[in-house]
């Protein structure tokens, strides 16, 4: 229970950091310092909070050990969720959501969890055999696959690129050897690099992004996001001050720290990145104490995803990655985003609060 506690404060902290960015953006909106693109913006990142918050306490009631039953069902599932897209119109060159009732929601994020189920239930019923090539590598991956090609297809290579590192990582670090994974993201650098010098196989705004990024070229967003944090220097202007961040496209979503760099300055960014350290540092301290395979593969799993989520979202708000749509997690405004963690949390706390033994 003292481990769940540990885990739950720290989300919660993160959490409130999240809220008092938005609520700023949200007034800041209101007072027609950028129009009233935000208005209402703080209610509605709430009533989504609190959506994810009744899901993780559902989470946490269910006896984690029937997803491993039910990952089949899970599997085709998720495939049927990243297909929805497809039947819908598109936006912007892309089709990654899907409308319902005027509610919109993202497959490829309630996917995430859906995926470190599947991955963690194979590496369960196959532990002893991951330092294989075929069992502990070309198998998952090939399980894997439509994920990828799902995805890529809408297209969304930076979730793309997050499932493919989710899954080395969790693979890696149940058995699989090393080599495999390096010659496998030696071959993914390779293609993402002629791609982008080539022109071939992306579309048009993503060719644009690389080459941007290649060429050493700093885009709109990410030259207001750092003007921000500039601004904010050390200790920030304070909270509720400063007008620059509300210039900053996707400010809530993708680039919400450089409203927190605006208020909090950069001791204010040091601060979310040693939170988000402390976290994932606490999830592989608890995952390594279980003797459950599954139990630590998804918590390792989700320590995984929430690491890399960070890393891009951190990457691209400095300039030191390709421009992409990444939330920071727990704190970035999103509904999809927000339910698919706080649901994932729920089958953290359930493990962790179990302390299940290898059965």
């Amino acid at each position: 229970m003292n481990e769940a506690i540990s885990v739950l404060l720290v989300v919660a902290i993160l959490i409130s950091v999240g809220i008092v960015a938005i609520a700023s953006i949200d007034i800041a909106a209101q007072m027609n310092v950028f129009g009233n693109f935000s208005r209402d913006l703080l209610y509605s990142h709430v009533g989504k909070l609190c959506v994810g918050v009744v899901l993780m306490i559902i989470a946490s009631m269910f006896d984690y050990r029937n997803h491993i039953k039910f990952s089949w069902f899970y599997y085709f599932f998720a495939l049927g969720l990243l297909s929805l897209p497809f039947f819908f119109p598109g936006a912007n060159g892309s089709r990654r959501w899907v409308s319902i009732s005027g509610a919109n929601f993202q497959p490829s994020e309630f996917a995430k969890i859906i995926f470190i189920i599947i991955i963690a239930t194979y590496i369960s019923q196959n532990k002893e055999r991951m330092g294989e090539f075929v069992s502990g590598f070309l198998k998952p991956l090939l399980y894997s696959f439509p994920f990828f090609a799902l995805i890529v297809l809408e297209p969304d290579l930076s979730t793309t690129m997050i499932f493919i590192f989710l899954a080395l990582l969790m693979l890696y670090s149940h058995g699989t050897k090393g080599r495999y994974i390096f010659l496998t993201l030696l071959g993914l650098f390779s293609v993402f690099y002629i791609a982008g010098k080539t022109g071939i196989i992306l579309k048009d705004y993503q060719i644009w992004r690389l080459r941007t990024f290649i060429n050493g070229q700093v885009p709109e967003q990410v030259s207001k996001a750092l003007q921000a944090i500039r601004e904010g220097g050390l200790t920030g202007k304070g909270l509720g001050i400063g007008e620059v961040k509300v210039s900053v496209p996707a400010v809530v979503s993708d680039f919400i720290l450089a409203a927190v760099g605006e208020e909090l300055g950069l001791i204010g960014i040091l601060g979310i990145i040693i939170l988000f350290f402390i976290l994932i540092a606490l999830l592989l301290k608890h995952a390594e104490k279980l003797q459950d395979t599954f139990a630590t593969a998804y918590i390792s799993g989700f320590s995984f995803l929430i690491m890399l989520q960070v890393m891009v979202n951190l990457g691209v708000v400095t300039g030191t990655l390709p421009v992409t749509g990444v939330t920071m997690p727990f704190m970035s405004y999103g509904g999809s985003s927000i339910v698919t963690m706080m649901a994932g949390l729920g089958i953290v706390i359930n493990i962790l609060t179990r302390g299940s033994e290898e059965p």
